[in-house]
């Protein structure tokens, strides 16, 4: 939680951020994506979500020790597989149930929460997801070009077939292990119709694809093959935990 990478990502996280989005954060913690998002990129409004009652207690204290206003946040205790459901099927108006930024910092894998971040996009002007994530160094473009399609097929199965995933930048946080790394990935999902979705010579991109280290957009195959880090069994992280639950 204190790892020197992790400020990096913290502050550049804070600077992606804007003023009128409502954020969501799958995995708070003791704060550390929910204070730079409410703190530094002076976002509307952030929901966080947390199981463990000692990062739940801290979370409330760092809230309160930074002067954040309580109309500002809120905090939903337990799973978040569990808890988004039962805010996406409740009826109080209230509630905030379209994000317009959501943090999944997660390791290994979030990809237990996907399904449900595409839930929660913003419906009109699609979404930006900050996918985490320890993979193999070799199999970053592979991992890239997997998690785009991956999330832009749950897209389309919720919203509709002009709905698409681009990635723009794919952040190296720190080193998690030799020949692994801890990576995050910005990825935009919404209409291909948005005035947010990311520019490719100066034109809105029409399919699912990946900016590379060169600013070139790469169309995703359909059928990318699947990483080793993936949850599922044609990858090496069996643990089924991580996967989606029922409730």
């Amino acid at each position: 939680m204190f790892s020197r990478g992790n400020v990096t990502e913290k502050k550049r996280f804070a600077s992606l951020v804007q003023t009128d989005e409502n954020v969501l954060d799958m995995y708070a913690g003791i704060g550390y994506y929910t204070l730079p998002a409410l703190i530094h990129g002076k976002a509307k409004h952030v929901t966080a979500c947390e199981w463990n009652e000692h990062a739940l207690f801290a979370l409330r204290y760092n809230l309160k020790a930074n002067g954040v206003e309580d109309d500002r946040f809120t905090i939903l205790e337990g799973d978040c597989r569990v808890s988004l459901k039962r805010l996406l099927d409740d009826n109080y108006t209230t509630q905030i149930r379209q994000f317009d930024r959501i943090s999944l910092g997660l390791l290994p894998s979030c990809e237990g929460g996907w399904s449900l971040a595409i839930s929660c996009l913003n419906l009109v002007k699609g979404s930006w997801l900050h996918v985490h994530a320890n993979v193999p160094t070799s199999e970053k473009q592979r991992w890239t070009h997997w998690l785009c399609r991956s999330l832009s097929n749950l897209a389309v199965n919720s919203n509709g077939d002009n709905w698409i995933a681009v990635c723009t930048h794919v952040e190296k946080v720190k080193s998690f292990a030799p020949k692994v790394d801890h990576v995050v990935a910005d990825v935009y999902v919404g209409p291909s119709s948005s005035s947010k979705v990311p520019l490719t010579d100066g034109k809105r991109c029409l399919e699912t694809g990946v900016f590379n280290s060169m600013g070139e957009f790469i169309e995703t195959p359909l059928d990318t093959p699947v990483p080793s880090c993936a949850l599922n069994k044609d990858g090496v992280l069996h643990q089924n935990w991580m996967g989606e639950v029922d409730t």
